[in-house]
């Protein structure tokens, strides 16, 4: 017998799997009146019939989304557009996601209480025992009937459905540095957004199935492969349950018992059923698979290494180990082979698992049980991961000095006598004279000493070849030069000019041209025969000459190489160039090499890697910029300036004449210096002058690495400053990684930012140049000691990131343990790691560090194709399991279904379970997948470097205890192409959870390659293989969520989506509660809260992330004792641009503390309707921007998203008690930029006072600094930083009007105190995305918003132009906000809107504006309803009717379409009145081609022909007018036929006009891809007309303008000209598929009162002949029916008959009667008329049709009295009893009268309704009639007494019953059988016929074999 008592839960007996459709539009609709009349089915799409579509998200859901296909049935009262549109955001807005719902099921989401409890379900299926098989599948409905009606839809999805929907909904954009956290819209175009977006994540090269059928396919797929050997990693859901085997005792007794290699031979190793064996195989064995049916027994500590393909535990598998953890001590590994599937075919029988397919390298667990305890949890056994407490550093190394690299060379020796030291530099300082022998000038200039200064002149300058000259011939052969070393030449110069003035610029820098500056060259002269002699120039730059008459210093750099050096006799170097006449003179000429001045200190060269940062040291006198260097010689030199500060000359480096933002001081440093860990300080000075805007700036360090290629690295950028901030300061930390490991000495460069050609480029100074080493590597972790009480020597630890991503984790071994005196232990590694943020820095969040190593492992070989071992236990529930203390490494399998590491797998309940501290290492997929199970503990568990998340708990996981479990470097080898269809595993969070049922207490996340945790709850549940059950998690209660950390995740730190528990009990403390959070160092939010509703966060700490939490589309948050830090110092300086990432990775992220939404995204009125609340919370660090976020926009405390301000202002609900901001600037948010997102009006409730800069208010608000914020509260405001304003004292309420975007630009609401006389100008807002948006009918876009926020008192408020005059706006929809959290705001009725005054009569005669396209100019105001693209609305000149400007809208949907507002002060005035609609359209599809899909004879709901539909808001409770929806009236005008796809069709259409705050009108539903050309639109009243009700009636127009359809179906109407009677026209209804499909018109009536006679009549015939006087349906002519509806009471009346058998020419029958309007007809919100009866199979036409009131006349009370107008007003007392026929003549020989024969029943005649307000008690009636006889062959017959006519009152509708008074003919005279008798009586209205609200003539009582004939019937008045 299969155990099934999880089926519920895997997808198996689920109830709710049928397909029904909604209700089909041909059922009778339950009539809330009593039916007059036969009862007839309703109407179900007919025009005027109300269709609601209540849409919970008001403005913010999408209007309407793709509907079902051709072919499918849409109810009438079918939300519009329940299907999801394809590529559009999931709208997850309260209880409106309802895929298919009805309008009902929409319009009651959010119901109160759900009947039973969800959680209990899930859970009582969990645990159900054996015993519960048989209750599980009987109690299936359970947990959907808990749940209320508007949870539960009509329409059940495929599985294919749900599989293909949650892919999408699991599915998160990829990450793209391009575009803002912040900014989620610009993210969801570019491809990084939220959980409401379906594309696939970076890694994928596909994109996700999007399509059903790709879907279904794939489906079908794993059917297949499912049914091909039972693979258990497809489906899995029909295989059975496992139970203990019956084999096995309860206990096992091992006590002597055999060895395990007593059965092991050849091949698979299996230990019998009863049997306890004993391990006993040596330190390596391999055997050929271990399937344990019986138990086996691994003593404890025992040492093996077991090689098995597999493991197959049925029976029990127990070992242990109780030794310090350490690779020296490892006992029990198993190692599981192979790469071929292996087979497992279960000892007992289960269902749908013989045999299973199990794949390769399994270690199964079915039915079976592991005690396997390598960690016991005893006291005294420590923990697996810890806290680092501190750091102890490495010893620095010192790197031995490569001579001429980072140590100063040697002169060579001297040639010819080697007892003489050749010197290292050559001076000539000219102190003690000039040596002329080796001086010289060039010929004709003369060369002069001036002993008193100590300096060689040159005069007579004549030629640009004269200056100076130096012989160095003789020091270069006594002592040679070194080849290829570099030389430093410096030379102190003065140029005297006389024709300048002293100080004046040289001709030098003014030309700025080479052939204005000095050279200095350098002349090699070749022996003979050798060469040629050949110079080297090197000219003085502009930017280092000095001015006129003053010393500077030149310095440049000379190096010799072998050709050089080889077979030359002399060389010289000569300075020349100069202009002629100057005076030159030298006061030093220093050529030398390098001294140690110009290299780092021999003896420690990595303590200080800069040389002469501070440029004080310099060779060259003090003077060279060696070893400093220019990129762009022929620009600039780093030059060496002095200044004299404070009495002290300092030096400093200076660099001018920059054209390139790398244009700085360069140099080189040791690359031997940068050793991986090791933490150097960047420091410098700098300053600059020459511009005015700021200026940033980097410190760049780049050079080819060993691993990493050639490496721009910035470890160190630096704030903006000024010219005006003079010396500014700048430094850093940055820590070396493998980035810095370069293979030779690096280039420092500085590369400046805000510069470029056009705002020119300024002149730096630099000074005290640092890179200093700090510390590091550390080689030894101070942890707690009692934790690590089992680590042992030789172990391995793992270390988790200290910066915003995982992968910066590090690994290591432990070399020595030692213990200090406070009981911590120093733990030492092998190998030193780079320094990490301990508990000594960061105290309460320094990264951990876990032991990795187990003494007992399960390893999966190592094949290189990423499948390793999996462990699963299997459909075995009831079992409790033990792990504990193992070391799993390589287990899992890549993008494998149910091929974990770990994986428990629909166990149900596991009471006793313990998954426990173990360590999961280098998993290829997951390290704990927990799905199906309950109750089980998960604790202490180290993941590290996972693939996939790491721990995954499924959406109907319950009770488990999930507790101090380490996530760690989750990587991303799974993309979107290699993913398992169905999972997010390329997300590879820390801990994925789907279910709200478990508990969560004391983990870690530390590098989740998306998130740390990801909390989402779906909508649907999701069983096993994602088959949909009962239950909808998110609106469940949630377990306990506490004490959890996330830290160095590359998202965000806790990702919580869609918490909906709210809506089940709606109690405000039985909510989520997220408890003592900490995130710190995300690279995107900390925690990211998503469409939680009323989540409280309580407790918690966030630091260093990029966002500390962001709220969005969520309400009702609360937010307490909470402390949020910005970027620390400390973080700052420890994260450079290489170690990942750094906060502000894009230039357009912000940084905030608190991120929250501005607009209410859930306005549904059973949201909570307030925002965000704040009570005990610090904020700090974000005032720093300048000195840590010099990437970042801005840094707020708080700051607002840009793309939920749908409004395009604030109304999100927020208050703030008990919060400290501590920010330098005093900016507590941006208001500025907060109202260039679209929040111009913010307003914050200061519930204590906390936020007044003052600290002076009791209460206040925090407000825009606006007059129209602060205007009417006098002193009580004042202004703050960043654009807000505190005000005291208050309390506001909020009010915003919502109104037409279009016209009213220019317009403010006036808000006027009434008590104190003072107004404030509000002006209106928009959101401006593009031309598609603000013309958008729906979300706001094509809305301007007016908010007022006000305290208690009386105003009034009127909306004005420009110059001060009231008008009105088209309309404005008044919404209030809930009440603050204060007393005392402004409330509803406080305010009086007052309107402009109204001509109806002229100003509401054409409601739509723009309408005409002989005067159009422009689209507006024409909206649309197109969500999608960017055209839209498009004016198309010359193309309407007669030339005119037409409207084209491009479309690709049916449900959109071009809309329009209608003034609601119009639409007030004229509620219930009528209007007609008519507009002329053309269809064309994309190619500007006429449409040939355009069918108006199909249902509107087909989409096949555009409708026009009225859309209105109504308040959900006006009392409050917090709430609106949409409803929705369809159908309300049609296209009229013929129409012609070539040639503009005519939409009309009559009905009532509705009101509400605001009301438009759309023209739609064309089929997709069908374009629209729009002219000639009109929207005008349409008068009743009591002599024609009926319009159009003979169909003058040529149209079938009035008519449309009765019923549904697809009937075909057709205009038919000239088949008409006579030659008119005709209609013809067709494809009739019920007999009362026919056509049909909407009548005006409201000029028809209570108690009138309406008179119907019409031409008809069918295709095929009926039969008048029968009531078989199949056989029957039709009838006039008319129809009303007012109130929802719903009347049918028969009220046209067809009574004479006498047809006109071409068979047109007369078909008419007589009605009496009924008091609830009387006005009523419908009226129609429509032809009904005849054989749905028969076409049926009409002409001449006609209605009309009758007007009063109790002088002659019957029509049609002398039958001229032949049988009009007259019928048959009963239809299939007899018959009636036109005769001529009549009576006196000419005219009509009315024959009645084939009567079966004496009581058989005719009758004819009179107007009962005739018959007042006691007046006297005459009653007169011609009467004759005939028999059946038309003979004349005589009658005598009673068998002779008479006339007949019927009375109905009378207060006691009908009423029957018979009047016998009072005239005494023999009957005439062959001719006209006269009939006469008088009678007196008795009081029982007066009170009867129907009165018939009725003439009948005759023998029933006679024929009558009737003539000049008249009743008179005798007054």
């Amino acid at each position: 017998m299969v155990d099934a008592k999880l089926w519920n839960l895997r997808g198996f007996g689920n109830a709710n799997n049928n397909n029904e459709v909604m209700m089909k539009n041909d059922e009778v609709i339950n009539h809330s009146g009593s039916l007059v009349g036969e009862e007839l089915p309703s109407p179900s799409a007919n025009m005027g019939e109300l269709f609601l579509s209540e849409q919970q998200g008001e403005r913010r859901l999408p209007k309407k989304k793709k509907d079902k296909g051709d072919d499918e049935v849409e109810g009438a009262s079918k939300k519009k557009g329940d299907k999801k549109k394809k590529g559009q955001k999931e709208q997850k807005i309260g209880d409106a996601i309802l895929e298919g719902a009805p309008g009902d099921a929409a319009a009651k989401a959010g119901c109160d209480e759900l009947e039973d409890d969800v959680v209990d379900q899930f859970r009582r299926i969990l645990k159900k025992g054996e015993n519960g098989v048989k209750k599980s599948k009987a109690n299936k409905e359970d947990v959907s009937s808990g749940l209320c009606d508007s949870c539960t839809t009509s329409e059940e999805r495929t599985e294919a459905d749900i599989v293909a929907s949650h892919i999408d909904i699991m599915v998160e954009v990829p990450d793209d540095p391009t575009c803002d956290p912040d900014d989620k819209e610009s993210c969801i175009e570019t491809g990084a957004g939220d959980d409401d977006t379906l594309t696939p994540p970076e890694e994928g090269e596909g994109a996700s199935p999007s399509e059903e059928g790709e879907v279904g396919a794939e489906f079908e797929a794993t059917s297949r492969q499912l049914m091909d050997g039972r693979r258990l990693t497809g489906n899995t859901n029909q295989i059975g349950q496992f139970a203990p085997l019956s084999c096995n005792p309860v206990e096992f007794d091992c006590t002597g018992a055999a060895g395990l290699s007593t059965v092991v031979g050849g091949g698979p190793v299996v230990v019998p059923c009863g049997t306890c064996l004993v391990y006993d195989l040596g330190d390596e064995a391999t055997i050929g698979g271990l399937h344990i049916i019986g138990k086996l027994l691994v003593p404890t500590n025992y040492k093996s290494t077991l090689s098995t393909p597999y493991v197959f535990v049925q029976g029990e598998l127990e070992m242990s180990d109780n030794q310090p953890i350490s690779e020296d001590n490892t006992s029990m590994k198993i190692v599981l082979t192979g790469n071929t599937d292996v087979m497992f075919t279960p000892h007992e029988p289960v269902a749908g698992a013989a045999p299973l397919n199990v794949g390769e390298k399994p270690f199964l667990v079915a039915g079976g049980k592991l005690n396997i305890r390598g960690w016991d949890d005893v006291e005294g056994s420590g923990t697996t991961w810890t806290p680092i407490l501190a750091m102890a550093e490495a010893d620095r190394l010192h790197p031995d000095p490569i001579v001429g690299e980072t140590a100063a060379r040697t002169a060579l020796p001297h040639l010819s006598n080697p007892t003489i030291t050749c010197p290292n530099k050559v001076v000539h300082d000219f102190e003690g004279g000039v040596d002329f022998s080796v001086w010289k000038g060039g010929d004709g200039n003369v060369l002069s000493y001036d002993e008193a200064s100590g300096t060689l002149t040159a005069t007579n300058l004549r030629r640009d070849w004269q200056g100076f000259r130096l012989d160095f011939t003789k020091f270069t052969k006594d002592c040679p030069l070194t080849q290829d070393a570099t030389y430093l030449v410096t030379i102190r110069l003065k140029i005297e000019d006389p024709t300048l003035e002293d100080g004046a610029v040289s001709i030098c820098e003014t030309n700025n041209h080479p052939d204005h500056c000095p050279k200095l060259g350098r002349s090699i002269i070749k022996a003979e025969g050798k060469g040629w002699l050949y110079d080297d120039k090197v000219r003085l730059l502009p930017s280092s000459i000095g001015r006129n008459n003053e010393w500077f210093t030149f310095a440049t750099e000379w190096t010799w190489d072998e050709n050089d050096l080889t077979d030359t006799v002399a060389q010289v170097f000569y300075l020349e160039n100069f202009k002629p006449g100057q005076i030159l003179h030298m006061d030093e000429f220093q050529f030398e090499l390098p001294s140690s001045k110009s290299y780092a200190p021999v003896e420690d060269p990595c303590l200080e890697l800069v040389v002469n940062g501070d440029a004080e040291n310099a060779d060259g006198r003090g003077w060279h910029h060696y070893p400093m260097w220019s990129g762009r010689t022929d620009r600039f030199i780093p030059t060496i300036l002095e200044e004299t500060v404070d009495g002290a000359v300092n030096k400093y480096w200076h660099i001018e004449n920059r054209i390139w933002i790398g244009d700085s001081l360069r140099f080189h440093v040791n690359h031997q210096c940068f050793i991986r860990g090791y933490k150097y300080t960047i420091s410098l000075r700098a300053r600059f002058t020459g511009k005015t805007h700021p200026v940033r700036y980097w410190f760049e360090i780049k050079g080819d690495t060993a691993t990493k290629g050639y490496r721009y690295n910035k470890p160190l950028s630096c704030p903006s400053q000024s010219a005006a901030d003079g010396w500014v300061t700048c430094s850093g930390d940055f820590v070396v990684d493998e980035h810095y490991e370069f293979t030779s000495s690096p280039e420092i460069i500085l590369v400046t930012q805000d510069e470029n050609d056009s705002t020119g480029y300024v002149d730096w100074d630099f000074d005290d140049v640092s890179i200093k080493y700090k510390g590091g590597p550390a080689a030894g972790l101070e942890v707690d000691g009692s934790d690590a009480a089992r680590w042992g020597v030789n172990s391995d630890v793992h270390i988790t990131s200290s910066t915003l991503h995982g992968e910066d984790a590090q690994d290591g071994r432990v070399k020595s343990v030692s213990q200090k005196a406070n009981g911590n232990a120093v733990l030492e590694l092998e190998n030193p790691i780079t320094p990490v943020l301990s508990e000594k820095e960061t105290p309460g969040y320094g990264v951990e560090i876990a032991v990795t190593s187990r003494n007992i492992k399960i390893i999966g070989e190592d094949d290189g194709t990423y499948n390793g071992g999996y462990l699963q236990v299997f459909h075995t529930p009831g079992v409790a399991q033990v792990i504990e203390g193992v070391e799993f490494v390589n287990m899992g399998q890549t993008s494998r279904k149910n091929r974990f590491a770990i994986q428990l797998l629909y166990n149900g309940n596991v009471e006793g379970t313990s998954i426990s501290s173990n360590s999961i290492r280098q998993s290829n997929m997951r390290c704990i997948s927990v799905d199906g199970t309950a109750n089980a503990t998960i604790a202490s568990n180290v993941g590290a470097g996972i693939t996939g998340h790491c721990f995954y708990f499924d959406r109907v996981s319950a009770d488990n205890m999930v507790i101090d479990n380490l996530a760690s470097n989750i990587n991303n080898r799974i993309n979107w192409n290699n993913r398992i269809n169905g999972w997010d595993d390329y997300d590879a969070d820390g801990f994925s959870i789907w279910s709200p049922f478990n508990h969560f207490i004391g983990n870690v996340a530390a590098g989740g390659h998306k998130r740390g945790f990801r909390y989402y709850l779906d909508y649907w549940t999701l069983g096993e293989d994602l088959i949909k059950v009962d239950g909808i998690v998110r609106r469940s209660p949630m377990g306990t969520f506490k004490d959890n950390k996330a830290h160095s995740n590359f998202r965000q730190g806790f990702h919580l989506a869609d918490f909906e528990q709210f809506f089940q009990f709606r109690d405000p403390e039985n909510v989520p509660v997220f408890e003592n959070l900490s995130a710190y160092r995300n690279r995107e939010q900390g925690i990211y809260s998503y469409n939680c509703v009323y989540c409280k966060f309580i407790r918690g700490f966030l630091s260093d992330n990029q966002k500390g939490i962001e709220i969005r589309r969520s309400d009702g948050i609360t937010l307490q004792d909470f402390v949020i830090q910005g970027q620390t110092e400390l973080f700052k300086n420890y994260v450079t641009d290489n170690n990942s990432h750094k906060l502000c990775g894009h230039s357009s992220w912000t940084s905030e503390g608190i991120h929250m939404m501005g607009t209410l995204w859930r306005l549904g009125d059973q949201d909570p309707g307030f925002g965000l609340r704040v009570k005990n919370v610090v904020l700090s660090g974000f005032d720093k921007e300048k000195e840590y976020y010099d990437n970042c926009p801005s840094t707020e405390p708080i700051g607002f998203s840009t793309d939920t301000h749908y409004g395009g202002h604030f109304d999100y609900k927020t208050s703030f008690e008990n919060v400290t901001v501590d920010d330098g600037r005093d900016i507590i948010l941006d208001g500025c930029r907060a109202a260039s997102y679209g929040y111009p009006d913010i307003a914050f409730n200061d519930i204590d006072g906390s936020l007044d800069p003052d600290k002076s208010a009791s209460n206040g608000f925090l407000v825009t600094d606006q007059p129209y914020m602060t205007g009417l509260f006098g002193d009580s405001c004042k202004s703050t930083a960043g654009c807000m304003s505190y005000c005291a004292e208050i309390c506001l309420g909020m009010v915003t009007f919502f109104t037409e975007r279009f016209g009213t630009e220019n317009y403010k609401l006036k808000v006027t105190d009434t008590a104190s006389g003072l107004s404030i100008d509000i002006p209106g807002n928009v959101r401006t995305y593009n031309e598609r948006w603000n013309t958008y009918a729906y979300d706001g876009g094509a809305e301007r918003t007016f908010a007022a926020s006000l305290p208690a008192g009386n105003y009034t408020a009127a909306f004005v132009d420009e110059f001060g005059n009231t008008v009105w706006p088209t309309y404005a929809e008044e919404q209030w906000a809930q009440a603050a959290d204060c007393s005392g705001g402004v409330s509803i009725g406080d305010i009086t809107v007052i309107k402009p005054a109204l001509d109806a009569a002229t100003e509401c005669a054409d409601m739509i504006r723009n309408g005409d396209s002989a005067n159009r100019t422009e689209v507006t105001p024409w909206l649309h309803t197109k969500w999608y693209g960017e055209i839209v609305n498009e004016l198309k000149p010359g193309e309407g009717i007669g030339g005119g400007n037409a409207i084209a809208m491009d479309r690709t949907y049916h449900w959109t379409g071009i809309a329009q507002n209608l003034n609601s002060m119009c639409t007030d005035a004229r509620e219930g009145e009528w209007y007609e609609f008519s507009a002329w359209m053309k269809m064309t599809d994309a190619n500007g081609n006429p449409s040939t899909n355009i069918d108006p004879n199909r249902e509107w709901w087909r989409n096949q022909a555009p409708i026009m539909t009225i859309t209105d808001r109504q308040y959900r409770d006006v009392s409050t007018k917090q709430h609106l929806y949409n409803a929705e009236h369809r159908n309300l005008a049609a296209l009229a036929r013929p129409y012609n796809n070539d040639e503009w069709g005519h939409i009309h259409g009559i009905f009532k006009m509705p009101t509400s705050p605001r009301l438009w009108f759309e023209l739609e539903r064309a089929p997709d891809n069908v374009k629209f050309l729009l002219d000639n639109a009109s929207l005008t009243p349409l008068t009743c007309n009591r002599d024609g009700l009926v319009r159009n009636g003979n169909l003058e127009t040529n149209d079938s303008l009035y008519w449309d359809i009765w019923g549904g179906g697809d009937v075909v109407l057709d205009f038919l000209p000239g088949v008409g009677p006579n030659g008119g026209n005709a209609l013809k209804s067709s494809s009739r598929v019920h007999h009362s499909w026919t056509q049909s018109q909407v009548l005006n009536t409201d000029c028809v009162n209570a108690g009138d006679r309406i008179a119907f009549s019409a031409k008809i015939k069918t295709s095929v002949d009926c039969l008048i006087y029968s009531w078989d349906s199949n056989q029957r002519c039709n009838d006039i029916f008319f129809h009303t509806d007012k109130d929802n009471v719903r009347e049918y009346h028969r009220v046209g008959y067809i009574t004479a058998d006498t047809p006109d020419e071409g068979g047109w029958h007369h078909v008419h009667g007589i009605h009496i309007h009924s008091e609830n007809g009387e006005k009523p919100d419908l009226a129609k008329l429509y032809f009904a009866d005849a054989n749905p199979n028969w076409d049926v036409y009409t002409a001449d049709v006609k209605a009309y009131v009758l007007e009063q006349n109790c002088q002659a009370l019957v029509e049609n009295p002398d039958m001229e107008e032949k049988d009009l007003y007259w019928t048959y007392t009963d239809r299939d009893r007899s018959k009636v026929k036109v005769i001529t003549p009549g009576a006196g020989g000419s005219g009509h009268a009315l024959r009645l024969y084939d009567r079966d029943h004496s009581w058989r005649g005719l009758r004819q309704v009179l107007d009962p307000r005739c018959f007042v008690p006691g007046e006297e009636f005459t009653i007169n009639a011609k009467f004759r006889l005939t028999d059946a062959l038309l003979a004349g017959v005589a009658c005598a007494g009673t068998d002779c006519p008479s006339v007949v009152l019927y009375g109905r509708k009378c207060p006691n019953g009908d009423v029957r008074e018979k009047f016998w003919n009072a005239l005494d005279m023999p009957w005439d059988s062959e001719g006209w008798n006269n009939y006469e009586a008088t009678f007196a209205v008795s009081d029982e016929i007066a009170a009867c609200g129907s009165v018939e003539l009725w003439i009948h009582e005759v023998i029933p074999s006679w024929n009558i004939e009737i003539d000049d019937v008249q009743i008179y008045a005798n007054a």
